[in-house]
């Protein structure tokens, strides 16, 4: 990477950081907000506080201008990571609205059928984990047609690295179109290997079960924790999203490092199956403008994708154990069941609608 690619790749990380830190910071403040009133009271009108409620209870209204003051905090983010930390040569900012305002709608829209399932799951259940596995199923099922109503006929985020759509043996891998127009054939063919090997080991499917499973001890804890099934439906929709942004966060922490091995296991398959990987490796850095960090705890944390030195190092030696898949960044396209938006505010995605659906994976 050259040396304004690597600066780019600084600023878009504390980009990330800082929006990540906002909506952890909002989600902790609501909570306690919510930890302030009763659960006593059944019904809310539109606009009052259910009859018995403490003063100041949230109403729905309430609840909805905080949804729309949400929206527009993220579109302050969104802006600057699609705009002003973009590589060159950078979109304009009307040549930004016009695939952001797409990309915003479809993911609010979503959102909104995540909510309404969420809510019919909370009625007829008592808890959000009926939501969470109907909704994840259907994000894994219509990856591709969520990507088109997001980003359009064509492409053209230079991060875009596709991945792979559906489950099972049955799954495909999706390339950018610029790949295949500008990446030597051998690099090609490796990359390819590489995600059969991921197909046919199972590994996405392998990701998709242990997110959801992740997902629903997370809402299980929060739903019992904050009294959520005793609460009126907007208030528990407005809980349950605070809390499933903080477990959400701690999955940021945690993945990175059990996704590295992922990587590694897919590089020496590729070698294996006679191809010689490195070249990619290589230039993969620089298609998706990140390399990683030389410091071990920021790498750990923030990079899923190890740093090519780390991948070329671990090339030379044999794999072993058990290989988990790719849980960091399907997690981030996963946890729109939950009802957060961190699956765009991290430093690869924020401000670029097609990554929040295919956020850059290796």
């Amino acid at each position: 990477m050259t040396s304004a690619q690597i600066h780019l790749a600084r600023r878009r990380l504390g980009l990330g950081v800082s929006n990540v830190g906002f909506w952890v910071l909002a989600a902790c403040v609501g909570l306690y907000w919510l930890s302030q009133f009763g659960t006593d009271a059944p019904t809310y009108a539109l606009t009052d506080a259910p009859t018995g409620a403490p003063s100041g209870a949230p109403s729905t209204m309430h609840l909805l201008g905080i949804g729309a003051s949400a929206i527009a905090a993220q579109a302050v983010f969104d802006f600057i990571g699609g705009v002003t930390f973009m590589p060159e040569p950078r979109p304009s900012v009307m040549t930004f609205l016009r695939g952001w305002l797409r990309g915003a709608l479809g993911h609010t829209l979503v959102l909104a059928g995540v909510g309404f399932v969420s809510a019919v799951s909370l009625h007829l259940t008592g808890g959000f984990s009926a939501g969470i596995v109907l909704a994840t199923t259907a994000l894994a099922l219509g990856r591709v047609y969520v990507l088109r109503a997001l980003g359009g006929a064509a492409v053209n985020d230079s991060a875009f690295t596709g991945g792979v759509v559906g489950l099972g043996r049955r799954a495909k891998s999706l390339l950018p179109a610029s790949w295949v127009n500008t990446v030597p054939p051998a690099e090609l063919d490796a990359e390819a290997s590489r995600r059969r090997w991921q197909i046919a080991n199972g590994l996405p499917f392998r990701a998709f079960l242990l997110i959801v499973l992740w997902n629903l001890i997370g809402a299980t804890i929060g739903t019992s924790t904050f009294d959520l099934a005793d609460r009126s439906i907007a208030v528990a929709l407005f809980g349950f999203g605070c809390w499933m942004t903080l477990w959400t966060f701690a999955s940021l922490l945690v993945l990175p490092a059990l996704s590295q091995k992922a990587v590694y296991a897919a590089d020496r398959a590729a070698a294996d199956a006679g191809h010689d990987p490195r070249a990619w490796i290589t230039r993969f850095a620089d298609l998706v403008g990140e390399d990683g960090s030389a410091k071990p705890g920021v790498q750990t944390i923030f990079y899923p994708i190890p740093a090519t030195t780390l991948r070329l190092q671990q090339l030379e030696r044999p794999t072993s154990g058990l290989v988990l898949g790719n849980l960091a960044r399907s997690n981030l396209y996963y946890s729109w069941a939950t009802f957060t938006l961190l699956g765009r505010a991290v430093h690869c995605n924020v401000g670029r609608p097609v990554l929040w659906v295919f956020p850059p994976a290796a």
